[in-house]
């Protein structure tokens, strides 16, 4: 399964790209000289994208930026700032929007527990808790529900980043990845947890 399609401008080629296809096995291929059509600039017009305000880690821009990447638009992640009262969600992308069905403005604010419901285990819920408190990362296989009620299993990774100048807590970054069960060992399948790993390289 192709999780990475991630262009970028090259020299010396003329409105050409180099085009980087990156799957679970591990296996890159390189397409050079693609064509760069208008459609595709297009694309990268109408994503809603997060650009952070505090300069991050390089390693932290690398992982936005794989997100920000045309391709991703339905992977869904959002943002919170932990320096603001409760880490409310600050950014969310247009995957969550649509994981979730709600809208940007409905979710902006708010704290990601929004999603919790009755069957969401607190077990799950305290794994999250703790890595806050750690500042660490941790992936959570976590059931959450929809605006209509509905519920979803997700393999749900939550990661720190953080600040290139004083290595503090900038933001915490959280991506769900949809999965057909609930059960521990799909981490992988999450393309947040890929990214920090170092296997987009």
């Amino acid at each position: 399964i192709t999780i990475l399609s991630f262009c970028f401008s090259a020299t010396p080629f003329t409105r050409s790209t180099i085009k980087m296809e990156l799957t679970l096995s591990g296996l890159v291929n390189w397409v050079v000289g693609m064509d760069h059509n208008d459609d595709d600039e297009n694309d990268m017009k109408q994503q809603r994208q997060f650009v952070p305000v505090v300069p991050l880690t390089e390693r932290d821009y690398t992982v936005i930026d794989m997100l920000n990447a045309p391709g991703h638009e339905a992977v869904s992640f959002c943002v919170c700032d932990p320096n603001q009262p409760d880490c409310p969600i600050i950014f969310s992308s247009d995957g969550f929007c649509l994981e979730t069905g709600y809208a940007p403005d409905e979710i902006q604010g708010r704290n990601c527990r929004f999603l919790q419901g009755k069957d969401t285990k607190e077990d799950d819920v305290q794994r999250i808790r703790q890595a806050i408190k750690e500042q660490t990362a941790v992936s959570v296989n976590l059931l959450n529900y929809r605006k209509d009620g509905s519920s979803f299993c997700n393999e749900f990774f939550l990661s720190p980043l953080r600040a290139r100048d004083d290595d503090s807590i900038a933001y915490f970054i959280g991506v769900q990845c949809k999965v057909a069960k609930l059960g521990a060992g799909q981490a992988p399948s999450n393309p947040g947890w890929v990214y920090t790993q170092g296997l987009h390289a």
